[in-house]
């Protein structure tokens, strides 16, 4: 997974990358030293975080 997919892998979990992306590497110690794609049985933890989601902004009601 690049980082880039990584990046991914958080919006999609979290719904925002603001801090999310920092927060799992933090909660998977010596994740960020594994070669990216990630081998195969690599576990990622994903902490509960407290973090906005992105909401759409409505241009018209």
């Amino acid at each position: 997974m690049h980082v880039a997919q990584f990046g991914n892998l958080c919006h999609v979990h979290y719904g925002t990358l603001k801090g999310t992306v920092e927060a799992v590497y933090e909660a998977n110690p010596g994740l960020a030293r594994e070669p990216q794609p990630f081998r195969s049985g690599v576990l990622i933890t994903m902490p509960d975080l407290d973090v906005p989601r992105d909401e759409p902004i409505l241009l018209w009601s």
